[in-house]
């Protein structure tokens, strides 16, 4: 047997950047037990938390990966995902309730209208489909991380590009370390996007591995600990209070040293 989950990973590391994506090569079972990792990340691997609104945000948050969907054609600062979303099942020919394709925002404008309606036919609709999609949301989790490390390493400098490949080496050398990568990317991003920063400082993925000693005897202590430092930061510049969200934060990260994959 795998083990559960015995990643099979192709991962080629060059300092030239390739406009090919790096290809993370999961079993359907292996991909199974990552969504509900995710899952349980996001959203305590509860069906009603596949549809949430979060208090002081402008967007709700959906699937298992808490994908934004923006209820105006103004976008916020950070990454829209759910549309993607929508077009890669529908690319993996998975049935669409039809005012989903007619949506091109998120039909709830305000958190109230949100929770009102979330009985109702449209969100219910919505979790049964998040609900049979979830190894595809996670294929979809890994396709983001695939194309996420050439445009990482496209956005940086020569010195910094010899810093993430030899993290990223390390931490795919493990299933652990890879897994953290899928949910980090999923979580907070690539941290290429410069409307997601708060006084020209990014939380993402780019932050983090950058952030790691150069040499570490525990490579994923060292990629918990350097989260919680972006994430620090972050709260800290933030232009209104995420103190809050911090602590919720942090617990997800110091999980990451303690994750025991088989």
């Amino acid at each position: 047997m795998l083990r559960y989950l015995l990643f099979v990973i192709c991962f080629v590391m060059p300092l030239k950047i390739s406009a090919q994506p790096y290809p993370i090569k999961l079993s359907e079972a292996q991909t199974q037990v990552l969504a509900k990792l995710v899952w349980a990340n996001e959203g305590a691997g509860r069906v009603e938390n596949l549809t949430v609104w979060n208090k002081n945000e402008n967007f709700p948050s959906l699937g298992i990966g808490h994908f934004i969907w923006y209820p105006t054609e103004k976008k916020g600062p950070y990454i829209e995902q759910f549309p993607a979303l929508l077009s890669y099942l529908q690319e993996n020919k998975v049935i669409i309730p039809a005012w989903l394709t007619t949506n091109e925002i998120a039909p709830w404008k305000t958190r109230d209208d949100f929770y009102k309606a979330f009985d109702d036919q449209q969100l219910t609709e919505l979790r049964e489909l998040m609900h049979n999609t979830v190894g595809l949301q996670a294929r979809f989790i890994i396709k983001r991380l695939e194309t996420g490390i050439p445009a990482i390493l496209k956005a940086s400098s020569e010195q910094e590009k010899v810093k993430i490949t030899q993290h990223l080496a390390d931490l795919t050398a493990t299933p652990e370390g890879i897994f953290i990568l899928l949910d980090y990317i999923n979580f907070k991003g690539e941290g290429i996007s410069d409307k997601e920063q708060y006084q020209g400082y990014g939380w993402g993925l780019k932050q983090v591995l950058l952030a790691m000693p150069d040499k570490s005897n525990n490579v994923l202590l060292s990629f918990a600990l350097s989260a919680d430092e972006m994430l620090t930061r972050r709260v800290k510049n933030a232009p209104r209070d995420e103190f809050n969200w911090l602590r919720g934060w942090r617990v997800r990260v110091y999980k990451y040293p303690t994750l025991k994959i088989q």
